[in-house]
């Protein structure tokens, strides 16, 4: 059989008399890979099956033997975030690869459904992959296809690293070279495009690329087609990252172009502990402080005072309030398992010298930078901001109609949208949480406006009193690194009145 064949008759064969394939679970360049079921054992498996290109007898051969031997380097690997290879079989003149079946989803996947993640949930996943691919390493062995759909993460918490498929000896890279070029070109190292042998760092610039997709949403040189992709990773510097936070340094680390002037795997495992730890080592000394125990409450208030102004008016109408959800609110899984949409990166929160408190007829007091002043009011908001710059911070009090925020919000977004109100709109998250009970929503996009691309930021709250807030920065995109700072100075300083 030449081929993979019909996909109805596969599912009918067993495969070395014992795998009864039951359905395909991923699909790539170098086969497909089953669902299977270890009659012989009594488990669940997963089976991949290696496709041919169109090659001569000899080069097949080869081709076999060099897939059975990366096979069974993947297999002499006992590490948790290593997937288990279980037995190599040559069946039909051809190899397929039992692997263990990990309940997962790619981190590929989960990017495409919920947009960028957060810097320190990607630092935890890296933190993992890092410590798979420096395992392999110790033992000569290379991925060479470090890429979102190859990182499983279940629902556990644990991350695997998954398809060794095209791991190769050191020895073994004249196997690999023959003009065929194997992996995802926006993952594949600049060595790997100029014909080099790949090396323990080409795993690394790959590892730094999927990271980099993984907390800004799309990858750092993907250019829509696979030759101007790679001319990319050859000739230019990575698009500069927006969203990675703390991430940033050790992304711009692992994509240097030369491997010899890569972040070092021990430097990077080290940086990526630091940005994963950084959440938990924040939240014990917050339970040390008895004030900033006090402050928490308020700043989820301001967090959700951040939503409502900015959607009434891209919805249309000043004074119009909040659709009825016209969509469910994502089901919400456990933050050790498949990440959410990405939170805010950790930024300080100590008011700098000259931010002024500012006592609203609205009901709250806020904190403003040095000559920021009132700008615009209304009867249910307020905007801020330093005279003639396109930026503004607005707080709105007008109560939404549904219950919870975030399908309020969705709401807004699909009207908003429909009405065209928001020219080249860009989703970078939505994000649903609770406090002490009571939902909060994020919103965060960029679109174009007459001055140039914005980037707003934009959160709804309800108070223990009942009320309901909108607090909603927007600034210019290029600005934003600057401005998003401000943010969480506003939420440290609001109080409700």
């Amino acid at each position: 059989m030449e081929g993979r064949g019909d996909v109805t008759a596969e599912t009918q064969r067993r495969v070395a008399g014992r795998y009864q394939l039951l359905e395909p679970i991923g699909r790539g360049g170098m086969g497909v890979v089953w669902r299977a079921h270890d009659e012989l054992l009594d488990r669940p498996v997963a089976v991949k099956e290696v496709l041919y290109r169109a090659m001569s007898d000899e080069d097949r051969t080869a081709f076999n033997r060099r897939t059975i031997r990366e096979a069974r380097a993947a297999g002499r690997l006992d590490h948790p975030s290593v997937v288990v290879v279980h037995d190599v079989i040559e069946e039909d003149g051809r190899p397929w690869i039992v692997m263990q079946l990990v309940q997962s989803r790619s981190l590929g996947e989960v990017v495409r459904t919920s947009g960028p993640l957060d810097p320190r949930a990607v630092a935890r996943i890296g933190a993992q992959v890092l410590d798979a691919l420096r395992a392999a390493h110790a033992s000569g062995v290379l991925h060479r296809d470090v890429k979102p759909e190859n990182v499983l993460l279940t629902e556990g918490g644990r991350v695997v690293l998954t398809d060794f498929g095209i791991a190769t000896m050191p020895e073994e890279t004249a196997l690999t070279t023959t003009g065929n070029l194997s992996g995802t070109p926006a993952f594949i190292p600049p060595e790997r495009l100029q014909g080099r042998p790949a090396v323990p760092e080409s795993d690394l610039w790959s590892l730094g690329a999927t990271l980099y997709a993984a907390v800004e949403g799309r990858p750092p040189f993907d250019r829509g087609a696979p030759v101007p992709t790679m001319a990319a990773v050859l000739n230019d510097q990575p698009e500069p990252t927006r969203l990675a936070g703390p991430l940033a340094p050790v992304i711009a680390g692992l994509l240097r172009k030369e491997p010899g002037q890569r972040m070092p795997a021990a430097e990077a495992a080290e940086a990526l502990r630091r940005v994963a730890s950084a959440d938990l080592a924040r939240r014990g000394r917050s339970f040390s402080r008895v004030a900033l125990l006090a402050g928490l409450p308020l700043l989820l208030a301001v967090l959700g005072v951040a939503g409502w102004y900015g959607y009434r008016q891209l919805s249309g109408g000043a004074a119009a309030r909040p659709p009825v959800a016209v969509s469910s609110p994502p089901s919400v899984t456990s933050p050790a398992a498949v990440p959410t949409a990405r939170t805010p990166t950790s930024r300080p929160t100590a008011l700098p010298p000259g931010w002024q408190p500012h006592s609203d007829a609205l009901g709250f007091t806020i904190s403003l930078p040095a000559g920021w002043v009132e700008f615009q009011r209304q009867q249910t908001s307020v905007k801020f901001r330093v005279p003639g710059s396109p930026g503004f911070l607005l707080i709105d009090t007008t109560p939404w109609t549904a219950g919870d925020p975030l399908p309020a919000l969705r709401g807004v977004e699909k009207q908003a949208l429909a009405k065209g109100n928001l020219p080249g709109y860009r989703l970078l998250r939505f994000r649903s949480l609770t406090f002490r009970g009571r939902p909060t929503a994020d919103w965060e996009f960029t679109w174009e406006t007459r001055a140039g691309r914005a980037h707003v930021l934009d959160r709804a709250f309800t108070t223990g009193d009942g009320r309901q807030f909108a607090l909603y920065l927007h600034a210019m995109d290029d600005q934003w690194a600057e401005k998003s700072a401000y943010f969480d100075r506003f939420v440290v300083s609001f109080r409700p009145s």
